[in-house]
């Protein structure tokens, strides 16, 4: 394995020398070089279609709202029969949603489905524009369109279209209704079967391993391996694979992994929040645990990751878990600097006075 490994770690350095595209790089992770990308060339051609959508998936990730939507109307408005244009606007609408008062949500949901609606329209065939819609209809109220059927009815769309995603969708949709954990376990492993090279496939599966109420340490380290070998480029299974070995035990493998996802992605340290992160809820070696989680904070996070606030809060836990409690409370602290609305810290800290 490491072998092998070391091979497509090489290769994923290759790959980003040649294709900067900023939407394989969004598709890998790879937010912040993407975004810096995107900017530029939204600057060099600012009434490009593709440029506005790029910027607006890049504001978008980051949870820049408001100039995601901007540049988002954009690009539908210069090329309004591109569905990627619609599905990343109804995106926007959606998150924009979630921090909106109820009345504004229920304008927003009409209108991220009509860009759905609109994409769907474009290519009724397509799996990305299925997906989307089957999101909506899982997630979004009755009162503005949601339906549990029709969610269900399009993943077996797309499962004809391209099984290992139709499964992954049931899966979801299973999840959603907390159902029969046998039946989601099936699902994956219908997922993998039909594309062992899937990558989402692989992760989610590996992850539903390391749940308390289906542990199974081994196979999940060996579906974050397989994924690892499918992509090395995404951070992704590094971090399901170190969590597997910290659950075994196996600190001393740790840091070997650790150090090859940071050789293949030095500017996303998400494995080491994670493996610290997990050291410490097991108890295990908390000086490593706490070097780990302070090199975590050696740079900016990718979106989607932890926020440094959180990596602040779990250093105090860390400190607390050692009868430290003046430094326990200055993480907290720390943490609440970075944001005062955090509520794990203010808890943690009025616990701690």
């Amino acid at each position: 394995m490491h072998t092998s490994l070391a091979f497509v770690i090489l290769s994923a350095g290759a790959w980003a020398a040649v294709d900067p595209d900023p939407k394989a790089l969004m598709q890998n992770g790879h937010f912040k070089r993407a975004r810096d990308l995107a900017e530029a060339a939204y600057r060099a051609h600012p009434q490009d279609a593709r440029a506005a959508f790029l910027l607006a998936e890049a504001r978008n990730a980051f949870g820049d709202y408001n100039d995601a939507l901007k540049y988002a109307e954009l690009a539908v408005r210069l090329d309004p029969k591109n569905a990627e244009y619609h599905r990343e606007l109804a995106d926007v609408y959606g998150n924009i949603g979630l921090k909106s008062s109820v009345f504004k949500q229920f304008t927003l949901a009409k209108k991220c489905r009509a860009e759905l609606d609109a994409a769907s329209a474009m290519d009724p065939k397509d799996v990305e524009n299925l997906d989307a819609q089957m999101t909506y209809y899982l997630e979004a109220p009755g009162i503005v369109g949601g339906d549990k059927k029709k969610a269900q009815a399009i993943a077996e769309e797309i499962t004809r279209l391209n099984p290992a995603r139709g499964y992954l969708a049931q899966a979801q949709i299973a999840a959603a209704e907390k159902g029969d954990d046998s039946k989601i376990e099936r699902l994956f492993q219908k997922a993998v079967e039909a594309d062992p090279h899937n990558y989402l496939a692989l992760v989610r599966f590996a992850n539903f391993y390391l749940m308390d109420q289906h542990k199974n340490y081994v196979l999940a380290e060996k579906l974050a391996s397989e994924a690892i070998q499918v992509n090395p480029d995404r951070i992704a299974a590094y971090c399901t694979l170190v969590q597997a070995l910290v659950k075994q035990n196996r600190i001393s493998d740790v840091s070997g992994i650790l150090a090859r996802a940071e050789a293949a992605i030095p500017d996303n340290l998400a494995p080491y929040i994670v493996a610290g992160r997990v050291m410490l809820n097991q108890g295990a070696d908390l000086q490593t645990a706490e070097a780990y989680l302070r090199k975590y904070l050696a740079q900016p996070p990718e979106p989607g990751w932890p926020p440094h606030a959180g990596a602040h809060w779990s250093l105090g836990l860390l400190y607390e878990k050692r009868g430290d409690r003046a430094q326990a409370r200055g993480e907290m602290d720390a943490a609440l600097r970075l944001n005062p609305d955090f509520e794990p810290a203010k808890r943690d800290l009025k616990q701690l006075k």
